[in-house]
């Protein structure tokens, strides 16, 4: 009797923990996984990353309230290269986000996009940063880690010692 109930504790106790790990994604009145939309520029040295997201639910139309924060992390080299995230603020036009990070050199980068408030996930696109001629923004293209661009990633020289 005692095998039986601790059996159907167990039972109970790993339905419930699968329940809740499955509710974060998907928390709320939103059905399935946010549409998430990614363009940034780069700008200046380190360079800047400005990033604009966009955010709606799988119908189309926009998502309004969402937290959200931007982190980025170099994959050839993560533990070397990861940015802290940092809070993105609503551009005023629905659904829209935006966010500077300030990367350590050009490369490929993964920026990590978390959302919560009226819906939850987490969502990473690749992107090859260049570092832009003078005072020009240039486009952070989709990049694949691992690819062409990422193996020949190099320190320029005002950031030999930047760890």
């Amino acid at each position: 009797m005692v095998i039986r109930l601790r059996i159907f504790l167990a039972a109970w106790v790993s339905a419930a923990v699968a329940v809740f790990l499955v509710l974060p994604r998907t928390a709320g009145a939103e059905p399935g996984r946010p549409r998430v939309e990614l363009k940034c520029l780069s700008f200046g040295t380190g360079p800047m990353l400005e990033c604009l997201v966009k955010v709606q639910r799988r119908d189309g139309t926009t998502l309004n309230n969402v937290q959200m924060t931007l982190g980025a992390l170099m994959p050839s080299m993560p533990m070397a290269h990861t940015i802290r995230p940092v809070k993105a603020a609503p551009t005023g036009n629905p659904g829209e986000y935006k966010a500077v990070l300030e990367l350590q050199m050009a490369g490929v980068w993964t920026v990590e996009i978390d959302l919560s408030g009226t819906v939850r996930d987490k969502v990473a696109r690749n992107l090859q940063v260049t570092e832009c001629a003078g005072s020009s923004r240039c486009t952070a293209a989709p990049a694949v880690p691992g690819g062409e661009a990422s193996k020949r990633h190099q320190h320029s020289e005002h950031h030999s010692g930047k760890h």
